[in-house]
């Protein structure tokens, strides 16, 4: 299911879900890392557009263009990125159930790559609730932001009413 969607998730390194009990407990750096087999974590590539490699997706992460090892945040983040951009067209998806199944899966996915993205190790069920608490912050930034702007905004009518008397 995942391998329709963006074909570097067939590699075993991607396989669903992610669990830090297969022994695998922190993401590794792209910056000079290895995988336990001797794999380079990040090959530098050049330009926008290569071919596929196995277990690596191309794109932009932390180190610039290159292939970053499915061991790495950095290639859930490049899939995210462009997960978001190539959603599958939704045109008449209401009666058609292959192109239901297809956003369906889509989504998922999707939604697998961007928790895997903010996640503090690699194992799908923390990525979820990592991804949870980044939103909650975010809620709570954005209430509080709008919390002072009202503040401000009545701070300046008191005043202006005090002023006209």
């Amino acid at each position: 299911k995942m391998a329709r969607v963006a074909p570097e998730l067939k590699s075993p390194y991607a396989k669903y879900p992610l669990s830090a009990q297969t022994g695998r407990s922190m993401w590794v750096n792209p910056d000079g890392g290895r995988t336990a087999k001797g794999e380079p974590c990040f090959i530098a590539g050049q330009g926008k557009d290569q071919l596929m490699k196995e277990h690596y997706v191309y794109g932009a992460g932390s180190l610039g263009y290159g292939y970053y090892h499915l061991l790495t945040r950095d290639s859930h983040k490049i899939l995210y990125v462009r997960l978001q951009s190539t959603t599958p067209f939704a045109c008449c998806s209401c009666f058609n159930k292959e192109a239901t199944r297809a956003i369906d899966e889509h989504d998922d996915i999707t939604r697998i790559c961007y928790n895997r993205s903010v996640a503090t190790i690699p194992d799908d069920i923390q990525a979820a609730k990592d991804a949870e608490a980044k939103a909650r912050g975010t809620a709570k930034a954005v209430y509080n932001f709008t919390q002072n702007e009202q503040l401000g905004v009545n701070i300046i009518q008191t005043g202006v009413f005090i002023a006209h008397g």
